[in-house]
Order: C-alpha cells, then structure tokens, then sequence
C-alpha cells in the first residue's frame, strides 16, 4: 500500500467522523423534540483493494448508514395505550359533567325536591282543607317537574357537548389521515430514489400516527417501500398515498335526538371506534348521557303516572263544572289500549258522582271499561257515549283534537272516584301532572293555581284526607313501569350506577397513565435522546477525527521526505 492509499484512510475517517458528528449534533439539537427519533451513524471498515498490496490491511472508514433507533412493536404498543387513556380521559370527563348535573350530595338534588314533594302531600292528609298547605304542594310539585325538566336540558346539553367535540375530533383525524398518505408519498419517493433514509419525513409520520391514534384505535403495516398503511378495525384507513377520508354526519339517535355518526369519507360506510377520544366520546353520548336520560325519563313518566292514578280517583274541596281531558287519542275509534295514550288504560270500572248544587243530592253512576280484546272495546268514542247515556246532566263530548270534554248541566257539578280502570289518569282527567316524561312534566291545567283541586279525599267527605295519605306514599310504593322498584329506590339505583360507572373510569385513566408512562419509558430507552451518551459519543468522534487528521499530517510529511530525497 502506498502513501496515497493511506491518504486516502485518513480522508475516509476525516469524513465518516464528520459526517457521525453531525449526527451527534442533530440528536443533541433535537434533545427536547419529543417527536424525534435517535439517529445513529452506522460505520463500517472499508476492504483493501483487489490486487493492491499482499498484506490486506484495509482500505479506511465510510457510513454505511444513518439508521432510527425505533422499535415497531413499542411503538404499536404505545399508540394502543395513548388510545387507551384518551378514551377513558373522555368518558370520565363526561362523567364528570353528569355527576355535577346529577348532584346527588347536594341539597336540592331529586330525591331531595321528590322527598319534599311528597312530605307536602302527607301535611295536607291531616288537614284537608288548609288552602296555604295544599298551595305548598303545588309550590313542590312545580320546582320537582322544573327540576326533571332543568336535569333532562342539562343532561341533553352534555351528550351534545360529546356531539360537538366528535365532529371536530373526526375533522381533526381526516387532516391526519391526509397528512399521513402525504408524507408515504413523500417518503417512498425519498428513499426510492437513494437519497438515503427519509428520518425527518419519518418522523413527521410517526408523530402524526401518534396523534391519530390518540383519536381513533389504529393498526399499521409497513409496506416494503416504506409507506405505511392505516387500519380502523379491519378497514383501511390510509393505503399507501391514499386516504379513505372521514367525515361526521349527524342522524337521528334512538331517543329521537341527533347523534354526530363518524363514516368513511369514500362511500358513507360507518366507521366503529371502540377506543381513543371518538370511542370514549361515542360511549359517552350512548352508554352514560342517554343512559341517565333514559331513566331520568323513566322517572319522569312514573311519577306522573303513578301521581295520577291515585290523584284521579280522588276528590278536591268542589267538583267540576267542566273538565277538558289533557291527554288526546290517535283514533277516537280505536280501543283505549291502542289509542297511543302513554299510559295504557285496562279493563276496570270508575264512578262519577253528579251532585245537585241546590239539595246537596249526589248521584253515583259506574262506568265500565271493556279491554280485554274480546267483542267491542271501549273507545273514545263509546265512553263519550256511555256518558251521554248513563250519567245524568253530564255531557260528553270527544274534541277534534282526540280529547274528551266533560260538561256539567246548569246547577250541577262532578268528580269521580275508584277508578280500577286507570281511564281517568291515561285521558289527563282529575290528574295532578301533565306530560309524559321529564321533558314536557308539568302541572295539570286542572290544578295549576287552583290548590282547591287537590284530590286529597276519598269519599268528598268533609276532612276526609285518606286519598292525600295515599299520594304521599307513592313514592316508597312499587310502580311496573319501574320494575317493581319505587322511585325513591330507582332513583337511588340511577345515581348507583353512575357512581359505579365514575368509578370505573376514574380507575380506568388511573391504569392507562401507568401503563403508558411505562411504555413512554421504554420507547425513551430506544429512541430517546440520552444527552450523557452523546457527549461520551461526541468525545469520542472528536479524538478519532483528531487522530485522523494527525495521521495525514504525518503521511503528508512522509510524502514531503520522499519528495526532498527525489529531488
């Protein structure tokens, strides 16, 4: 080997120690980048020339190769735990907004306004004919159906916050896919060209496939060239250069309200995520704001059900000159049963009293209820009949609008009793509430400002309270509706289950951050920056690019001796 050959290993190793200190010193710059990967130099001995000298000694140093310290299966890892914790920080979040929609410590919560509802409708049992008490029943009665009402606007305004951020989240995700089939371009075009290894491109992309998989759960494949394919579920997201899209559309949900669905941009198919912000976001909207709005309403539509059947069967301090049923009917025509009331009447027998305002006379008359599916049911139409037959200076009329109008002759009034039948409550006739769940609950026509229509009698005996006893034990009494439950008890069970579900998710955000921490700690150890490594790496590269250049200056004074003898 001569002294240009050794020239030029003292040129190959001022090169490659450059070249690897600048890698050292891009790390270094990039140290606080917590989306760069570690970049190593690769260095690699070069062989001596064929045919050179008969002792191979070597022919230098070169680069093969500037190679990211990353490893796939820590990566895939991490982005399914930073899936994992958004969709848990999601759903706790809103579980945190239902809890204090709920407040189910506080003093003005439902069970509190439903205690004190029905407290009021016990005082008035001892003292029947105390105007100022009955007028604090309905004082109660309103803030308890304005509660339901607030809870079920508060409740509605939580999922469509979740509605909300699920659009923008999607939005958000479809610029990511974008970017993501972008940078594939980008990269295999890079690479395939032999510009050597598209780090900085690489990177841009992981960052991206981090923050995707913050939103949505995904899978990836590296295909050979480079470019990443993107999966949700089993369906491609992003296939080499191309991205599917997302878009959010909003539907009609079950419970009649709009729902924010998530669908591929190509062709409308709906896209299922189970985890990430959208999952959690999904599983808030569906599982936790409608389920509490569910059996919010369920509570609703018991109370007012179960309020009224016993209040129609009673009687307030004065009878009814006329009367204009709440409730209306899809088909006068059609049975009771299958007239689209919300509280479904049965076969049964309910008594009107007619009384004569000059002699104090009453008379009593039964109406019966025919619904057992056999012959004629009673319908609309044929109770208005039975009235206009059976009941004396009462007039029945059925209303364009599907409702009954009870009129009482000149000189008369009316009230009913005993009904077994439940007619009274599903028409809206000698009720206490009106509606049919905690969007619409209100007070009857036929009490609002008229506490003297309180049903709180039985028999329309004077300080008779027994039918108002009867009221204020609704509350602990079992209602169907509520499967048996009363709704002290069902409400008590809402309120149960959303501490449970808070619960598990608080736990849930608690075990993603540990596992993802963890993980964050491995992916560090392989692609984090290690300033102390890179300084010893720096120190080292130094001296060999000092050595080097020493070498040269020696081969360049030997060349100077050679070139001093010649001469």
């Amino acid at each position: 080997m001569g002294l240009s050959a050794s020239l030029q290993i003292g040129r190959s190793a001022l090169l490659s120690y450059q070249a690897a200190l600048q890698v050292v010193g891009n790390n270094i710059s990039n140290a606080g980048n917590a989306g760069y990967t570690r970049q190593s130099a690769d260095l690699a001995a070069l062989p001596p020339p064929y045919g050179g000298s008969t002792v191979p000694i070597g022919n230098g140093v070169t680069v093969a190769g500037i190679r990211r310290n990353i490893s796939e299966a820590v990566e895939s890892r991490l982005r399914q735990a930073q899936s994992d914790q958004s969709s848990a920080q999601a759903e706790d979040s809103t579980l945190a907004r239902l809890e204090s929609v709920l407040n189910a410590l506080g003093d003005s919560n439902l069970s509190t306004q439903m205690e004190k509802f029905f407290k009021s409708i016990g005082d008035v049992q001892n003292s029947p004919e105390n105007l100022s008490l009955r007028t604090i029943v309905l004082s109660n009665g309103t803030q308890l159906a304005q509660s339901l009402q607030q809870t079920r606007r508060d409740i509605v305004a939580t999922r469509n916050e979740a509605n909300q951020e699920i659009a923008s989240s999607v939005a958000r995700a479809n610029q990511l896919a974008t970017n993501i089939a972008s940078l594939n371009v980008q990269i295999t075009t890079q690479e395939g060209g032999s510009q050597g290894p598209a780090s900085a491109l690489r990177d841009q992309r992981d960052q991206a496939l981090s923050e995707l998989s913050t939103l949505m759960g995904i899978t990836t494949r590296e295909q050979p060239g480079g470019a990443v394919n993107v999966y949700v579920g089993n369906e491609p997201l992003v296939f080499a250069g191309q991205s599917r899209g997302l878009v959010s559309k909003q539907e009609p949900g079950a419970n009649g309200l709009l729902n924010n669905t998530i669908q591929f941009g190509d062709n409308g198919q709906p896209v299922t995520v189970s985890t990430g912000k959208l999952g959690g976001l999904v599983a808030s909207r569906d599982v936790h704001a409608d389920g509490q709005l569910g059996r919010l309403d369920q509570l609703a539509a018991a109370l007012i059900s179960e309020v009224n059947k016993v209040h129609s069967r009673g009687q307030g301090l004065n009878g009814f000159a006329s009367v204009v049923a709440g409730n209306g009917v899809s088909n006068p025509s059609a049975a009771l049963n299958a007239a689209g009331l919300s509280l479904s009447p049965k076969s049964g027998t309910f008594y009107v009293n007619v009384k004569d305002k000059a002699t104090g006379a009453v008379v009593q008359t039964a109406i019966h209820v025919d619904l057992d599916g056999i012959g004629t049911d009673t319908s609309l139409n044929s109770l208005a009949g039975d009235f206009n037959t059976n009941v004396a200076n009462v007039t029945a009329t059925v209303q364009a609008d599907g409702t009954l109008k009870l009129t009482a002759a000149s000189g008369f009034t009316f009230d009913f009793a005993d009904d077994s039948s439940d007619t009274l409550a599903a028409l809206g006739i000698n009720t206490f509430f009106a509606g049919t769940n905690a969007s619409n609950i209100d007070l009857a026509a036929g009490v609002a400002g008229s506490p003297e229509r309180i049903a709180a009698s039985s028999s329309g005996l004077t300080g008779d309270g027994s039918n108002a006893g009867k009221l204020a034990a609704v509350i602990e009494s079992g209602a169907a509706s509520l499967g048996g439950s009363s709704l002290s008890d069902f409400y008590n069970a809402s309120v149960g289950i959303h501490a449970v579900s808070s619960a598990a998710a608080r736990n849930q955000v608690e075990a993603s951050d540990t596992i993802l921490s963890s993980l964050t700690a491995q992916r560090e150890s392989v692609s984090g920056v290690n300033l102390d490594e890179e300084a010893v790496k720096l120190v080292t590269y130094q001296r060999a690019y000092e050595g080097a250049a020493r070498y040269i200056t020696v081969v360049d004074e030997m060349l100077q001796t050679l070139l001093a003898m010649a001469s």
